[in-house]
């Protein structure tokens, strides 16, 4: 029930990426146009802390597999240990709830030419929420392959428990978006993307209690929300092996939030084994039409949701992969090695670390 994760319209994200997910409002926005990808195994093992002492163990894992040469399956699966998961649930446990979520899901992948559609659902369970997630998208290649469109949509449905009752309510997503990829040049790839969610049901997040007189009461929130974004994304090779990204996102909804997200990374191929990469983002935005840091009277809404507060962040991100030439110790060659660290901080005095480590295993070759 972690009170940074609660009540998340898509529950894709592992429990850390929640967190960062809280942090830039919503997901960052969409990745390149869906590729086929060769059959891998991949294993990673996250480490999250934070400055209100919560901590995250999480395993995950995900398998893709070529069943004909126009179909292929993908797995994904992973476990959340999460202790001191809510810092407002003293009442009931002086020290914040353990925590602990499993999620899994599968995509199914086929090809027709130069179109790709796929179809795919997670259901996700812990302690104090479940969530059962649909979705599908399209990408069609053009221009030579010079030019993708992509389009999906996803269905999410979530129900909390009102802890420390065993009462639950319900929220509904619905997710689309579109976006158009485009080779500008040699080195150069640009991409725009919009995406639309409209969300209806119970959105107050039970564990965290807004003051209202001087009484700390759980907050409540409007049952209706609808939100857009913008993106822009700028991929461009420069001498010596070493590439540069950028990325720009606008958010708005009609909670009055309104966004605006940017950030920067250079990645350098130090060898054919052996890669670099530096990301700097920093998010900012505005609270919500109801936020106050306290209320009187009465109030229509109210909250302590820190996700919809008023604030500035800074996320900082460094990553290592390597790749072996040949077999390493256990390894079989083909091995991707990465270990990455990110350091995240706002100005509401939340401070994360989270170190990642992992494993992308060859399955076959074709």
């Amino acid at each position: 029930m972690a009170a940074s994760r609660a009540l998340r319209p898509r529950t894709a994200a592992l429990a850390l990426a929640g967190v960062l997910a809280f942090g830039l409002l919503v997901a960052g926005g969409r990745p390149w146009a869906q590729q086929a990808e060769p059959e891998t195994l991949g294993v990673q093992f996250h480490t999250f802390t934070d400055s209100r002492g919560v901590t995250v163990l999480s395993p995950s894992g995900d398998l893709t597999r070529d069943f004909t040469d126009r179909t292929t399956l993908r797995a994904s699966f992973g476990v959340d240990a999460i202790s001191a998961a809510s810092d407002s649930c003293v009442r009931c446990h002086s020290e914040g709830a353990h925590n602990a979520r499993g999620f899994a899901g599968l995509t199914l992948l086929k090809k027709y030419g130069d179109t790709k559609v796929a179809v795919g659902g997670e259901y996700s369970k812990e302690a104090f929420y479940d969530a059962v997630t649909a979705n599908t998208s399209i990408t069609r290649t053009l221009n030579e392959a010079n030019t993708t469109v992509a389009g999906g949509y996803a269905f999410s449905l979530n129900r909390p428990m009102l802890h420390p009752t065993e009462d639950r309510e319900t929220q509904f997503s619905h997710a689309a978006y579109g976006t158009l990829t485009q080779t500008l040049s040699k080195t150069t790839i640009a991409q725009v993307g919009y995406e639309l969610s409209h969300i209806t049901g119970y959105q107050s997040n039970p564990f965290l209690r807004a003051v209202v007189d001087g009484v700390r009461m759980v907050g409540i929130h409007p049952e209706v929300r609808t939100r857009h974004a913008l993106t822009a994304r700028v991929r461009q090779a420069l001498p010596a092996r070493t590439y540069f990204e950028a990325d720009v996102r606008r958010y708005v909804d009609d909670w009055d939030v309104t966004a605006n997200t940017w950030s920067v990374g250079l990645s350098r191929e130090m060898s054919p084994r052996l890669t670099l990469s530096g990301i700097y983002r920093r998010h900012e935005q505005t609270g919500a039409s109801f936020y106050q840091p306290s209320y009187t009277g009465q109030p229509e809404f109210y909250t302590a949701d820190f996700r919809i507060f008023p604030f500035d962040s800074n996320l900082y991100t460094g990553r290592v992969i390597f790749k072996p030439k040949d077999s390493f110790m256990m390894f079989p060659a083909g091995t991707a090695l990465t270990a990455q660290y990110e350091f995240y901080s706002a100005t509401t005095k939340f401070e994360a670390g989270i170190l990642t480590l992992g494993v992308r295993l060859p399955l076959g070759h074709h």
